[in-house]
């Protein structure tokens, strides 16, 4: 884990091949301060790829205002 202050995320987009020859495609979102998820399957890489954008954005939203604000309500540390 990184340490208090530095902030490491990555939204990377996957796929999975199936034995019928279909593709599905996931999105893995990982951050050191939440747990990583996986979202999917989603029928094609350019729906993918168009949830990794939200999700990018949303992450980012949440840890430069939201988190900081919260840990102001909340006594958690301060991120920056």
């Amino acid at each position: 884990m990184a340490s208090q202050g530095t902030i490491e995320r990555e939204v990377a987009i996957f796929e999975q091949h199936q034995r019928e020859g279909k593709t599905r495609w996931f999105v893995r979102v990982s951050c050191n301060f939440f747990e990583p998820r996986v979202y999917g399957p989603f029928p094609d890489e350019h729906e993918a790829e168009r949830f990794r954008g939200g999700a990018e954005f949303e992450l980012r939203k949440l840890l430069d205002y939201e988190l900081p604000s919260l840990s102001d309500d909340c006594h958690f540390p301060v991120l920056r």
